[in-house]
C-alpha cells in the first residue's frame, strides 16, 4: 500500500528547508560559518585600529553576516524561475520500494537502499541521499494528508539511521531513568 499525497512548495517554504539542511552537513555548516567569522574578524581589527566605517565597509560586512542566506536565496529564486523541473506541484509516492517523486516534467523513484539516513526537525522531514543532499517534506504537509506517522514508520523499516523527534525524546528519557538515584534526583530540582 503506498502513502500519497501531493506537496506545493511556496518559495519561502523551500527557503526554510534548504536552510534547515545546512545543519545535517558539517562540510556546509563549517563553509556557512566561514563568512561570518570573516565579517567578525575584520570588524574586530577594525575596531581595534579605530578604523572609521564607509558605505562600502558596512556592506561588505552585511555580506559577510548574511552571505549564506542572501546566496541560497538567490540561487533558489533563479533556479525556480528558470527551471522547468522546480515548478509544482509534486505528487508523491512512499511504499515498499521507495519515494516516488513526480511533477508537471520528470518522474522519478529512490529506492531505500538509496537513502543514507533520515532527520526530523520540527518542521520538515529530511531523506539524505548523500551527505549534503536531501528530500525534504513539510511535516506539517504530511500531517494533513494523514501520512506522517505512516511515512515514519515505514522510514524507520527501511532506513537503518532514522532519528525522529519522538526518538531523540525516547533517548533522553531512557538516559534519566538509566542515570544513578543522585543523578535523578539533581535533574528534578531543575
Amino acid at each position: 500500500m503506498a502513502l500519497e499525497l501531493e506537496i506545493k512548495w511556496p518559495f519561502w517554504l523551500a527557503y526554510v528547508a534548504n536552510l534547515q539542511i545546512l545543519r545535517w552537513s558539517p562540510f556546509r555548516l563549517a563553509a556557512s560559518a566561514a563568512f561570518p567569522l570573516a565579517g567578525l574578524c575584520l570588524s574586530s581589527l577594525w575596531f581595534a585600529q579605530g578604523h572609521a566605517l564607509s558605505f562600502a565597509d558596512v556592506l561588505l560586512l552585511i555580506g559577510c553576516f548574511f552571505f549564506t542566506p542572501l546566496i541560497l536565496m538567490l540561487t533558489l529564486f533563479l533556479g525556480r524561475r528558470r527551471n522547468p523541473l522546480s515548478t509544482g506541484p509534486f505528487k508523491y509516492a512512499f511504499d515498499a520500494e521507495g519515494i516516488h517523486t513526480s511533477g508537471p516534467a520528470f518522474k522519478q523513484s529512490i529506492m531505500w537502499s538509496g537513502v543514507q539516513r533520515v532527520r526530523e526537525s520540527g518542521s520538515f522531514l529530511f531523506f539524505f541521499v548523500t551527505a549534503s543532499a536531501a528530500l525534504g517534506f513539510p511535516s506539517a504537509q504530511l500531517k494533513d494528508a494523514g501520512v506522517l506517522n505512516g511515512v515514519r514508520e515505514l522510514a524507520r523499516e527501511r532506513v537503518r539511521d532514522f532519528r525522529g523527534l519522538g526518538d531523540q525524546q525516547t533517548v533522553a528519557a531512557k538516559r534519566r531513568e538509566n542515570a544513578p538515584p543522585t543523578e535523578r534526583k539533581r535533574s528534578r530540582e531543575f
